[in-house]
């Protein structure tokens, strides 16, 4: 791999195909994926008050707590070498969680990239429904939820992006074509071979 990065994050409306680049670019890199959604949904399935709160905000569409999402964050950088790649899905989903993720890898000196997949509202808001449909998601599994969900990006995720924006570390990406196109994309863009 000839790129100097070595630690990226995925961001974009729910239903951008984050999981899904992230675990493709894992899987050329050899970087560990981590997922803050996927850590959540672990967490939603304990049987007791953690996991009771968490799938009480989860499935109602809601983003959990800026400092929970941080934690988890802090936890796996700090355990994980400097020199090693990673990769984050689902993080710096809100502006407290972008400072705090750039203010950790600054000080830690670990170089990033933010790929913004980026997808209109309608095809977010379809690819949420159509994935509900196999019952794996209660977050998205409504008309509701799903706004809710589009809603919460709008208003926290967003600006997140535009902050990341300003740094300089963000590279836009289309969102809206077949997946292994985009993934080629994201492949050529950072010399990964």
């Amino acid at each position: 791999m000839k790129s100097a990065i070595r630690t990226f994050l995925f961001v974009g409306r729910p239903g951008s195909g984050k999981e899904t680049q992230a675990r493709l670019l894992g899987q050329v890199t050899g970087y560990p994926v981590f997922s803050t959604g996927e850590k959540f949904r672990e967490l939603r399935e304990h049987r007791d008050e953690l996991g009771y709160r968490v799938r009480e905000a989860y499935d109602t569409g809601k983003l959990l707590p800026s400092w929970f999402a941080e934690y988890l964050v802090t936890d796996v950088l700090l355990k994980h070498s400097s020199h090693a790649g990673i990769i984050f899905e689902g993080s710096g989903r809100s502006l407290d969680e972008a400072e705090f993720i750039h203010e950790v890898l600054t000080w830690l000196g670990r170089p990033y990239t933010v790929i913004d997949l980026h997808i209109s509202s309608e095809e977010a808001a379809r690819r949420q429904l159509t994935r509900a449909q196999s019952g794996a998601r209660p977050d998205s599994n409504t008309e509701a939820k799903v706004a809710l969900r589009l809603r919460e990006f709008e208003e926290r995720t967003a600006p997140a992006i535009a902050y990341f924006k300003e740094k300089g570390v963000v590279v836009a990406i289309d969102g809206e074509r077949p997946i292994e196109e985009i993934h080629e994309d994201i492949v050529k863009r950072f010399g990964i071979v």
